[in-house]
């Protein structure tokens, strides 16, 4: 099948492990897919990707991500897209973790999925989706508890060294994440 390619944008990233395995056994294993992150996001080919959103989850992963501008694509350098992003993620972190846990094949559930987020109130709703996906899957009890999502980066507990705060909707920033009430999202 040949790889895809997106149109600029802003879209909903999500994959698990094949067959649901978990992908994640341990905190460094989080840790090292989070490196790997931040690793290729430094590359000059891939400088126009900005990281929107983002859950780790022990078995699967989130990311809201916007795609270069259409002025961009005719830049040289920057013709990639999230595909070759995504791709280069993946593969990285698979040969890790085949490594690591010997093992062969496999780890993630083919290409990674994508949704195009084609307005501002679907991608508020993805924004609360992927940074309440632990509370949402029963992990914790409380978004604040768990380590692996974008949330501590937003409301600026951590270092914004992964989301482009610059690209998100200055209402999201200023949210107040206590006074969400999960059963009136839309997941």
């Amino acid at each position: 099948m040949p790889r895809r390619i997106f149109e600029p944008g802003v879209y909903h990233i999500y994959n698990r492990g094949f067959e649901k395995m978990m992908i994640f056994k341990n905190t460094s294993d989080f840790q090292r897919f989070y490196t790997i992150l931040k690793k290729y996001l430094n590359l000059e080919k891939y400088k126009s990707i900005k990281i929107l959103s983002y859950c780790f989850l022990p078995n699967h992963f989130h990311f809201i991500v916007s795609t270069p501008t259409p002025g961009l694509l005719g830049t040289p350098g920057l013709e990639l897209d999230i595909s070759s992003f995504f791709g280069d993620i993946q593969n990285s972190y698979a040969k890790y973790f085949n490594l690591k846990y010997p093992r062969k094949g496999q780890l993630f559930e083919g290409r990674f999925k994508a949704k195009l987020i084609d307005n501002d109130d679907y991608l508020f709703q993805c924004m609360l989706y992927v940074n309440y996906n632990a509370q949402k899957h029963q992990i914790v009890k409380d978004i604040a508890d768990y380590p692996y999502t974008s949330y501590h980066q937003i409301i600026g507990r951590q270092a914004r060294d992964i989301i482009s705060a610059d690209d998100i909707n200055e209402d999201f920033m200023k949210l107040d994440f206590t006074q969400i009430d999960l059963a009136e999202l839309e997941f």
